[in-house]
């Protein structure tokens, strides 16, 4: 059964007013080596304080505890871990799943039932992380996808924006860098590093001086060692070279051959 936990550890809680009852489950939880028990309670009011503190992914829970019972521990839980339930007395086994239980294990826990509940808790978790995995790849595709749409060029005092859709190349000249429209060419502060990391798709570097805007490409020339020409549209019918080390990158986002 150790194979069933071969992606992912699960930090564990153990509940339970009888001290023996919490080894026993602790031995036979060793089976399991993927499960790590972080800490034990004895009592309702301890128990709560525990789990809203440390937060495991799952609860051994006995229902039958002094002062707050088991079910009274997880209406004041702030967050909603898996639980299984484990008490002697069957009687609050409806009730149990009522609360949305992973399981519900009868005193004295045998082996080949715990294998079966512990099954049923990695599936339980699996699908939490393939939940929150979801989630946290559509808020990557977000910021991946929020690519600036203008770009901020001083003029003394002032700052003006330029649509990046206005822009056909940018270079880098010395230490400087300019971006070029239709008949104008701005300074700016940011690197072409920098600038790459943030532009739409529709810009390509094709050296380490150049940055171009395909949809401003009049025409495309090969050149020497598999390399390009681009001829952009600007007034000046500027031309840019690529760098051999950018070949493979260019024919991939423009399908060259």
């Amino acid at each position: 059964m150790c194979a069933l936990f071969s992606h992912a550890r699960i930090s564990t809680v153990l509940v339970d007013d009888e001290p023996m009852a919490i080894e026993r489950l602790r031995n036979e939880l060793q089976v399991f080596p993927q499960v790590d028990v972080i800490g034990t309670a004895s009592d309702g009011i301890s128990a709560v304080k525990l789990i809203n503190t440390e937060r495991p992914d799952l609860i051994f829970l006995d229902i039958q505890m002094p002062e707050i019972n088991g079910f009274g521990v997880i209406s004041r839980l702030i967050y909603q871990p898996l639980i299984v339930f484990v008490t002697a007395f069957d009687e609050y086994a409806v009730t149990a799943f009522e609360k949305d239980s992973v399981d519900y294990l009868l005193k004295p826990v045998a082996s080949d039932r715990l294998a079966v509940t512990m099954q049923r808790v990695l599936d339980r978790k699996n699908v939490k992380a393939e939940f929150f995995a979801k989630i946290k790849e559509i808020g990557q595709e977000k910021e991946t996808n929020a690519y600036i749409t203008t770009i901020p060029v001083k003029t003394g005092p002032k700052i003006q924006l330029i649509p990046v859709s206005d822009i056909y190349y940018f270079g880098a000249k010395d230490k400087y860098v300019f971006l070029h429209t239709y008949d104008d060419e701005k300074l700016l502060d940011h690197s072409l590093t920098h600038l790459e990391s943030r532009l739409p798709p529709e810009f390509i570097r094709v050296h380490r001086s150049f940055i171009i805007n395909k949809h401003k490409v009049k025409e495309i020339q090969k050149y020497f060692k598999g390399g390009f020409v681009f001829t952009l549209c600007d007034t000046s019918n500027s031309r840019i070279k690529s760098a051999s080390s950018f070949t493979e990158d260019i024919k991939n986002k423009l399908l060259l051959i």
